[in-house]
């Protein structure tokens, strides 16, 4: 019973994480063409220099020689060349359709793929996956005598989804330095408000925790406030806590520290679900997975895959088949089961649609860890085969 409540917030905060990638299920689903555009969005809009034209007028002509409709182009030209608002690098991921942008992303970082430029009707939306892949949410919690403050982020973002600003009581919060009865007793009166504080700030802190189903609370600022925090917070929110020394709401206090830290974490966070689905693919020799793609499709095909993860890098080039309905995907026309063929494209932007819009999780998993070193595995929703050689097949119940 102890891992119950990390149990519970991972689940939730795949369950958030499904939900935002609804729109985009619900894109893959559309048999219209789509403009694409991923690009860095250095030098892209006004006021960046006198190249911004000049490159933005190239998209244009790349978006005009695939076939890009005036309406598409005319909005892709008006939010590349909008400020980002985002410092450092990083790149615009556009989808339009018939005129209307349904994603318009700022991903920050530099471009980790190749750029695109395409108006297709199935838009390669594998970037901004891979991107959101690992977009766990979690708080930023910033103690000081005082209260704190709490920000709500999601991996990747730049923005705080949520924000409080807790505030307690401020009276004789500076020890005195006076000695005798006196001094200890203002030092008792002192480290009691600390503590009112410190339990208004846990209180809140709990509340987003039931709330927003975070995966992880960074703690930072000054070192007795944190303390004093950790001992109020309900066992739920002190599971998933991690503590940094750095006093960030400190007069000219640098933040370095604290993003190291929260980057550190949300890697731990990622790794562990990329080996808990690699164990879970591996148990009982693959009877809880399908390695390999024809093993995956034919998985697609029988609605079993509860999880695909997907080396990019391994699957390379291959093509397959984008359908326009279930089994949404196919390694040859004749194997379409019926469904219409919407157009050959890259296997891993293939197979990453047809698991989205068949409510299967992706996770884009470092190059070389899959079994027998496949492109692409699944974990699927029920075993394949029988536990012991000999026995019946195992089967869902209807």
């Amino acid at each position: 019973m102890a891992n119950r409540p990390a149990v519970e917030n991972e689940k939730a905060t795949r369950d958030i994480r499904n939900e935002q990638f609804h729109d985009w299920a619900s894109l893959w689903r559309r048999q219209e063409r789509s403009s694409v555009v991923h690009v860095e969005a250095a030098a892209l809009f006004d006021g960046s220099g006198q190249d911004a034209e000049t490159r933005r007028q190239s998209i244009q002509d790349s978006l005009a020689a695939e076939g890009a409709p005036d309406e598409d182009r005319a909005v892709i030209d008006r939010i590349l060349s909008e400020p980002t608002g985002v410092g450092g690098p990083c790149s615009r991921f556009v989808v339009v359709t018939d005129g209307e942008p349904v994603v318009n992303e700022v991903l920050a970082g530099p471009m980790a793929s190749a750029e695109i430029v395409s108006h297709t009707k199935v838009p390669n939306l594998l970037p901004l996956l891979v991107d959101r892949g690992n977009d766990a949410l979690y708080l930023v919690v910033e103690a000081g005598r005082d209260g704190g403050e709490i920000h709500a982020f999601r991996a990747r973002h730049s923005a705080a989804l949520r924000s409080e600003d807790v505030q307690g009581r401020t009276d004789s919060l500076n020890k005195v330095q006076a000695g005798g009865w006196a001094h200890s007793r203002y030092q008792h009166h002192s480290e009691e408000i600390w503590k009112q504080n410190q339990n208004q700030l846990a209180d809140a802190v709990d509340a987003l925790v039931r709330e927003l189903r975070p995966r992880l609370i960074v703690l930072a600022g000054d070192l007795r406030a944190v303390q004093l925090l950790v001992e109020e917070l309900a066992p739920a929110s002190r599971e998933i806590a991690s503590t940094v020394a750095t006093h960030v709401r400190a007069a000219g206090s640098s933040r370095g520290a604290l993003n190291d830290h929260v980057a550190s974490k949300l890697d731990e966070l990622r790794a562990k679900d990329e080996t808990a689905a690699i164990d879970r693919l591996s148990a009982g020799d693959f009877e809880n997975g399908a390695v390999g793609v024809g093993a995956v499709i034919h998985s697609l095909q029988q609605g079993q895959v509860e999880t695909i993860l997907l080396d990019l890098d391994a699957l390379g080039d291959r093509p397959l088949f984008a359908l326009a309905s279930e089994p949404w995907v196919a390694s040859a026309p004749e194997e379409a089961l019926g469904a219409k063929v919407l157009e050959s494209v890259p296997a891993a932007l293939a197979l990453a649609r047809a698991g989205l819009v068949a409510d299967s999780r992706l996770l884009f998993v470092e190059s070389g860890r899959l079994p027998e070193r496949a492109g692409v595995a699944a974990v699927l929703r029920w075993p394949t085969g029988p536990a012991v050689p000999g026995t019946a097949r195992w089967t869902p119940r209807p």
